[in-house]
């Protein structure tokens, strides 16, 4: 995944450079409480110090693929998981002839519940600042 963030401050070969994030809502989202709403991110990576990079400089980024992938696992996932492992209980344990019914709104709820849930990791994952980066080329 590639980024443009700007050079903030280079001491030696680290740099800390402002990311922008890009959200797939778009950058108006007022009324969501996610952490897409932050307008930047800081990141601090290794630079070459034979590139011509100065402070006030925009750079691409690239973001680790492994990473990229755990988080997108994660964010598709663990409700695809949760919802399955829900309807599957409630057929299992119930009996009648509303148990179809019963399942698909506790599945419904599941999904309820792995959003909170996704909500608190993706904020958890953005202050740990777990994204490494790597800077491509100055723009």
């Amino acid at each position: 995944m590639d980024n443009v963030g700007r050079i903030e401050k280079i001491d030696g070969n680290k740099a800390v450079i402002s990311v922008k994030r890009v959200s797939a809502c778009g950058d108006n989202c007022k009324s969501c409480s996610s952490a897409c709403k932050v307008n930047s991110v800081i990141v601090e990576t290794d630079i070459d110090t034979n590139d011509d990079i100065n402070v006030g400089d925009y750079v691409e980024i690239k973001a680790e693929n492994e990473v990229m992938l755990k988080h997108i696992l994660v964010l598709y996932g663990l409700p695809f998981l949760l919802m399955i492992i829900t309807v599957m209980v409630f057929q299992l344990l119930l009996n009648g002839p509303n148990k179809d019914i019963i399942s698909a709104v506790a599945s419904l709820f599941s999904l309820i519940i792995s959003f909170f849930l996704l909500k608190a990791y993706d904020k958890r994952e953005m202050e740990k600042n777990v994204l490494k980066f790597t800077v491509g080329k100055k723009l």
